[in-house]
């Protein structure tokens, strides 16, 4: 028998590395063979994930979401032609511990970051923009770059959702020399941990609002910012369309760079399955252990953990699915359609949620021991 480990974190309890060596030791009690890649969805650990693939971390300082310096890392390919940054590494929520402010966080580290690398003259340039603390349509991207954004009176907008709702006018001038200086003819994508689209129902404001602080009132309030701010974008680009897919990803990050530089969106978890060498070790009849931290709807809408399910399937390889908690519907569905053994949750150990978190480590070796089954690897 042989299992394959391809996990990706579990947001706020448990990087990769935590949780490949928990499985790792547990399998190893039992003389289970095994091996372990580290996988990201666009979102935070993305640049650990690719630091395990060869890429070289480097650091830089930048601001962060309340315009506060500090040190973020980025990676460099092994050819050296190919660089990726981070935005929950940049200016990510996790730098508010707890505190959310969803009308002063802004994007504005991204933009400085960009400045700071894309001299360089990489080929390809990979922007991970799960993560973020923002909702600023990606205006903070602008200002990071000294391009300045107005009001109506021609003065320049604070950083943040609190300044897009006063956006007027954009310095298309500046923006179009900026562009050429740090893009030329680079290959610009962004890797996305969500399929949707910038506005509406499904958008940035109402899927994403929530989890930034905003109350059901302040994602009314986002979505009318972010609409007036797609009609000032479309002044320079006359092709963006609402409802593209990706274009919500980090607070309208992803259609800030669509719209502006011309970035391709794709789905992040896509790339790293395709990066890593999990198509080449999964074989028939092995066993995948994968998982994600909260399994619910959104696991369906770019997320890693369905690619790697539909690879199981294809290749007739059993399935054991970890994670933090889940959501009851979406693990039926999940359970119907792919070939899953067994499933080890968190949440089954009684604690609540604070625990969880702070012991996280401890309870899924324990979780793993009490729940172990041979025939998840039969």
């Amino acid at each position: 028998m042989s299992v394959l480990i391809a996990v990706d974190k579990f947001k706020g309890s448990l990087s990769q590395s935590e949780i490949i060596e928990v499985v790792s030791n547990f399998l190893s009690h039992h003389q289970i063979e095994h091996s372990s890649v580290h996988i990201a969805d666009g979102g935070d650990g993305s640049i650990d994930a690719l630091t395990q693939l060869r890429w070289q971390r480097k650091t830089m300082t930048v601001s962060g979401p309340l315009n506060n310096e500090h040190k973020a890392d980025y990676a460099v390919s092994p050819e050296g032609n190919r660089v990726a940054v981070e935005v929950a590494e940049i200016c990510g929520i996790k730098y508010l511990q707890g505190n959310l402010r969803p009308y002063l966080a802004s994007s504005r580290g991204l933009g400085e970051a960009l400045s700071q690398i894309l001299p360089s003259n990489f080929q390809e340039t990979l922007i991970c923009v799960g993560g973020s603390a923002s909702i600023d349509g990606g205006m903070g991207i602008l200002q990071g770059m000294g391009i300045s954004v107005l009001d109506r009176n021609g003065k320049s907008v604070q950083p943040g959702l609190a300044g897009l709702e006063k956006a007027f006018e954009i310095d298309f001038k500046t923006l179009v020399s900026k562009r050429e200086e740090l893009f030329g003819d680079s290959s610009l994508k962004v890797l996305s941990d969500t399929s949707f689209p910038l506005l509406g129902i499904h958008g940035a404001a109402r899927s994403f609002g929530r989890q930034k602080g905003l109350t059901r009132f302040g994602q009314i309030r986002a979505e009318l910012a972010l609409r007036r701010w797609f009609r000032i974008s479309k002044e320079f680009n006359p092709q963006i369309e609402k409802k593209k897919t990706g274009t919500g990803s980090a607070g309208g990050i992803g259609f800030a760079m669509n719209t502006f530089f011309g970035a391709n969106i794709e789905s992040g978890s896509d790339f790293f399955v395709a990066e890593s060498r999990v198509r080449k070790l999964l074989t028939e009849k092995m066993t995948l252990i994968t998982g994600e931290g909260r399994i619910d709807s959104t696991t369906l809408s770019g997320k890693t953990l369905l690619p790697l399910l539909k690879l199981a399937r294809e290749r007739n390889s059993r399935v054991l699915l970890l994670c933090g908690s889940a959501d009851a519907t979406t693990l039926r569905y999940l359970r119907k359609e792919f070939p899953i053994v067994g499933v080890v949750k968190l949440s089954d150990s009684g604690e609540g949620i604070e625990v969880l978190m702070n012991r996280a480590r401890e309870i899924l070796a324990e979780q793993l021991d009490s729940s172990y089954q041979k025939r998840w690897f039969a």
